[in-house]
Order: structure tokens, then sequence, then C-alpha cells
């Protein structure tokens, strides 16, 4: 079971470096004709609650279980609004920590506010993840990797309800730096800002090491959240991968996953 710890403490807030107060609104956002025919042309793909629970994937509905989540989702969105930013990235020190469990935790609790729009891009090129944990490897239009084609993007993004944007891949790539860092992508990032208006954008990374994957695309993001597994990253890891992301875009902090003594993992 996935387990999150201490989120009101691991969450940073620049707050005297931070821009003024920027609220996500329709006036504040990139100009777009109709954002509402943008995901109206997306194809509606229903989720299965009893794949999403094998996943461990908790906050489609709130209940005990997503409230970690839940609290995560509501202190990022806070520090996002304060520096206006819109494009948060998740990642991981090294394989196995967890990222996309979050990532697809924090989509649903995000997507229950009804006011949002949330936009996710599986980014983990070479190892996709969350076309499995959302359980949609049958489902919708025959997915492909990231390519920087908006008319890729548009025919096989899926939408859940009316404000969850999915854009997943199924097919593993060995160039993802390469395509990642390619002026394709990034205007693809800026053409889902001004069609869909999201309010925000998840970004499921590769983990910072052993390739450069992650920090390729994290120069494409306004800030990244660290998630650590205490049961498998050590502290030196947690330390490189924290400064490593903080060259890159703005850190907003460590998430410790799988935790179950926080408080022995701390002192040891």
């Amino acid at each position: 079971m996935e387990q999150l710890t201490n989120t009101g403490e691991l969450l940073r807030a620049a707050q005297d470096t931070a821009s003024p107060s920027l609220e996500l609104n329709d006036d504040a956002r990139p100009n777009s004709a109709d954002p509402h025919k943008s995901w109206a042309r997306l194809t509606e793909a229903p989720l299965d609650p009893v794949t999403l629970k094998r996943h461990h994937i908790l906050t489609s509905k709130p209940n005990n279980k997503s409230a970690p989540y839940d609290q995560l989702r509501t202190r990022m969105l806070s520090h996002m609004r304060v520096a206006g930013h819109r494009r948060v990235a998740i990642a991981s020190p090294t394989a196995g920590c967890g990222s996309s469990t979050i990532t697809a935790n924090l989509a649903l609790g995000l997507a229950r506010q009804s006011d949002l729009r949330i936009m996710v891009l599986d980014l983990n090129l070479r190892q996709p993840s969350l076309i499995h944990l959302f359980g949609l490897e049958e489902a919708g239009p025959r997915f492909s990797v990231l390519t920087g084609s908006k008319r890729n993007f548009d025919s096989t993004c899926l939408r859940v309800g009316e404000n969850l944007g999915l854009s997943l891949n199924a097919t593993p790539v060995n160039d993802a730096s390469e395509r990642l860092s390619h002026t394709n992508t990034a205007e693809l990032l800026d053409h889902v800002e001004r069609e869909f208006v999201p309010d925000v954008i998840l970004l499921d990374l590769a983990p910072l090491s052993p390739m450069d994957d992650a920090l390729a695309a994290l120069s494409l993001t306004d800030c990244a959240l660290l998630v650590a597994r205490a049961d498998h990253s050590t502290n030196t890891q947690i330390d490189v991968a924290e400064r490593t992301m903080a060259e890159h875009t703005t850190c907003l902090g460590v998430v410790l996953n799988a935790c179950r003594f926080a408080r022995e993992y701390g002192n040891g």
C-alpha cells in the first residue's frame, strides 16, 4: 500500500522570492478561442474503479485513504497559485519510488475540483506506466509516443469526465532525451496551454538517475515535486536529486512515500 507522510512539512514554499499571487482564472491564462470545444473533441474514457484500487489509485472519491494525497494536492495548488505556476513535474531520484502512482492520485484528486482543468502527460518515455495504472491499455484511440505533433496529441489524448485530460503512452522509446529536448516538445506544451487552457499540467518524468531524460524535461516545467521512497531511497540519493532538480526548476519539496515509521527514518 502506498503511504505518504508529513506532507505539511515536505512541501516548501519560497515565500520571500515568490511572484505576486496569481489566481488560476481564464483572464490570466493564454489566449484560446474556446477551450470548451477543445476539451469536447477529446475521446472520453471511463476508468474502472476496481482497476484503480488494484493499482493503489485511491483519490477518485474523497475518503480516509485519499486524505494524504488531498493534503498534498491542496498545498501544491496553494504554492503554485502564489508563484503563478501551471506546469508541475513529478520525478524521483531512482526508479521504484512510486512517482507515477502519486501522479495518478494527484490527477484524480485535482479533477474532483470541478472548477479546475487538469492535463496529465506521461513523459517517462522509456518506461511509460500511467496507461497501465489507469487501466487504459485497450481503451480509446491508438496511443503513440510523444512526437511533437499537435494533431497527434489532440487525436490520442483522452478525457475523463469534463476536466481531466490524459496523454499517455504505451510504447517505450530509447531516444527519450532527444525527443524531450526537441523544440517540438516545447511547442506542443505551448499548444496544450493555448488550446485547452488547463489550470494544472502534471508531467510524470523518468527518474533523475541514471539517464538524463528528466533533466531534459525539467526545463519545460515551472516547478517540481521529488518523490522518494523510505524503504528504497537513501539520504544521499535524495539530497543529490533535490539539488539537481533545483538547478533546473523550482523544487516545491520532497514527498516521502511508503514510510511507516517516519520518525525513525528521519532520525536515521
